[in-house]
């Protein structure tokens, strides 16, 4: 087997039909990544003339002369192959030793399992203990089975299948979201997608959630993905005069109830048990009434201060062969009671569902299904797979060791962050 470098233009021609295809494995994420301060090369395996496989590498420097290099989401393989792996194994360290690599780094997305929302296994490859024990035996250091966010990729991650018809995909969803959806509608929340690639304010709301990632990362991503039209930006907004329109309305409504109610409990005729019910029912109506007179008040003095709109969030998502990724959502911390998320995420589903996509991929959630409190993590979850989504299981972060020394230091560094 021969190990060759590739241009941008034949490392993407193998690397959009290959089985893990994956956005991080283009060349657009290579470019992207080089606004993040990393370097880039691409390689293909070769085998009696046939190109049987290809990785991005990005590197840099770690210690001294030395560096790392990390394949985004693995190499683009048939890890079932035991002599595959093995040559391909073999082939990088003696290149890569050359270079004063460390070591190399890879997070392919093999599949474990698939997994309802509940976390009960619905499919488990009879393959993955196989592919597992292969890297074992070649050298590759499996950093665990992690349920949290301990690697460069999340491990497990939230998929909703978009190939039923839409009605389908809504009945599937929790009452509890639906109902969550309807309410913030009706105060006002929106999504807007953004025609002009304003960077600068996805990054007032990303920096939030992520202050790691620098303007120029995103900039980056932006540059390249849009070239296809592959990354759309969406701005999530409160209409202001719908929420305030919708909150009279509702109050209004109540009023008019808790009127007749009123009217209904000082009526002699009504005794026992009916009329007991209709006080329970005031007083209810009365707590409504209550809070729809302050949420008034509250749309009142927003739309005062913005007449038409408020921009409480920012997302984007990257669209890669038949699927689509939200890469990050982030939104001002004072509006989450609106439940931007839930309306985020139903909006781009019936966009791509009407644009033909297959699946969306919603990204990270927590593997520690059984655990009630999952604190800062909860929301995430209950958000995530309460639109019927399934959890893919990954296998996990490798680590191919090439210089020991040089590579403990640097965990020893990470370590002390």
């Amino acid at each position: 087997m021969k190990i060759v470098a590739l241009t941008k233009e034949e490392f993407d021609e193998f690397a959009y039909r290959h089985k893990y295809s994956t956005y991080y494995q283009t060349s657009a994420y290579a470019e992207a990544s080089r606004y993040d301060g990393l370097n880039t090369f691409y390689i293909g395996f070769v085998e009696n003339g046939t190109l049987i496989g290809v990785t991005l590498f990005l590197h840099k420097t770690i210690y001294l002369y030395y560096k790392y290099a990390y394949a985004p989401r693995g190499f683009l393989i048939d890890y079932t192959d035991p002599k595959l792996v093995k040559n391909v194994t073999m082939g990088l360290v003696n290149l890569l030793k050359k270079q004063h690599y460390a070591f190399i780094k890879i997070d392919p997305p093999v599949i474990c399992s698939e997994k309802d929302r509940h976390g009960n296994i619905i499919y488990f490859s009879n393959t993955v203990n196989e592919i597992l024990a292969t890297l074992k035996r070649n050298g590759y250091q499996h950093q665990g089975f992690n349920k949290y966010f301990e690697n460069y990729k999340p491990r497990l991650v939230a998929f909703v299948n978009l190939q039923d018809d839409i009605k389908t995909i809504y009945s599937k969803i929790d009452k509890t979201a639906k109902d969550i959806i309807a309410t913030s509608v009706e105060s006002g929340v929106e999504i807007r997608i953004d025609a002009t690639g304003n960077i600068d304010e996805l990054y007032r709301f990303t920096s939030l959630k992520n202050k790691r990632r620098k303007k120029r990362y995103y900039q980056g991503l932006y540059n390249n993905f849009s070239k296809n039209n592959a990354m759309e930006i969406f701005f999530i907004n409160i209409n202001t005069s719908k929420f305030i329109n919708n909150m009279k309305r509702i109050y209004d409504n109540e009023l008019v109830k808790n009127e007749e109610l009123a009217n209904l409990v000082q009526d002699s005729s009504i005794r026992g048990r009916d009329k007991q019910f209709i006080i329970n029912q005031k007083i209810q109506s009365d707590d409504t009434v209550n809070h729809y007179k302050n949420e008034l008040v509250y749309a009142a003095n927003l739309s005062k201060e913005n007449p038409d709109y408020i921009t409480i969030g920012a997302a984007f998502t990257i669209k890669h062969n038949n699927g689509v990724e939200l890469i990050i959502d982030s939104y001002l911390p004072e509006y989450l009671k609106f439940n931007p998320r839930y309306v985020l995420i139903w909006e781009l589903i019936k966009k791509y569902k009407n644009e033909g996509f297959m699946y969306m991929n919603l990204n990270a959630v927590v593997g520690d299904f059984n655990k009630e409190d999952l604190g800062k993590y909860s929301t995430l979850n209950n958000i995530k797979l309460s639109f019927n989504s399934t959890v893919m299981e990954y296998i996990g972060e490798f680590d191919l060791v090439i210089n020991e020394r040089v590579y403990n230091k640097f965990k020893e560094k990470i370590e002390k962050k």
